[in-house]
């Protein structure tokens, strides 16, 4: 692994890295944005606690596995470095293709915020015969390629952080579709995974 004592990340010595990675969280925000701007919320369920977990588990991810990648140089990838680095972005491509993917596939029924609106109905096709929140899948699957890019060993683990985050939030998030969509939605569950297919 080099000289542990002076080991730093990719992007913290190298001026190509730091350009790629910082181009692509920026592209992550501004597909976010766009998102956002495009599926308003209208809907009669707010839940600002699960939002608040999700929106620390983002920054533990993003912000914190950065600094851990810095802080921590005993455990910075040197070997092969630039394999790591790019494989993960390309982890962090697929993952936020899969979220973008997934809130096509649900439509107008998708918001950043927990809510049901009058007539909704389940959907059950295309990514959510298989998962029941490929939304949440794609967004760890991305956390979890940006931290892979950090080159460092540990960052990696920050991403636990926002999974726990999702599991409150999906916990929540299923009460309320239950309770607005009824047995449909039940029965939807009952046959589906939360975010792996046939397994988690």
């Amino acid at each position: 692994m080099g000289d542990a004592a002076s080991a730093m990340p990719l992007f913290a010595t190298d001026s190509v890295a730091a350009v790629m990675l910082v181009a692509a969280f920026l592209a992550v925000l501004l597909l976010e944005f766009r998102i956002g701007c495009t599926h308003r919320s209208a809907g009669s369920t707010r839940d600002l606690r699960t939002s608040v977990a999700v929106g620390l588990g983002l920054v533990t991810v993003y912000l914190g596995g950065g600094a851990v990648a810095v802080l921590s140089s005993k455990t910075v990838i040197t070997d092969d470095a630039w394999w790591y680095f790019w494989g993960g972005l390309a982890m962090a491509f697929v993952g936020q293709a899969l979220r973008l993917r997934a809130v096509h596939e649900l439509g107008a029924s998708f918001t950043f915020w927990v809510q049901t609106v009058p007539g909704q109905r389940v959907v059950d096709t295309g990514l959510y015969s298989h998962i029941r929140h490929p939304s949440y899948t794609g967004a760890l699957v991305c956390a979890l390629g940006f931290t892979v890019a950090y080159t460092n060993w540990l960052s990696p683990l920050t991403v636990l952080a926002l999974a726990a985050a999702y599991v409150v939030r999906i916990s929540y998030e299923e009460r309320v579709l239950v309770d607005g969509l009824g047995e449909p939605y039940r029965q939807y569950m009952r046959r589906t995974k939360r975010l792996v297919p046939f397994v988690l």
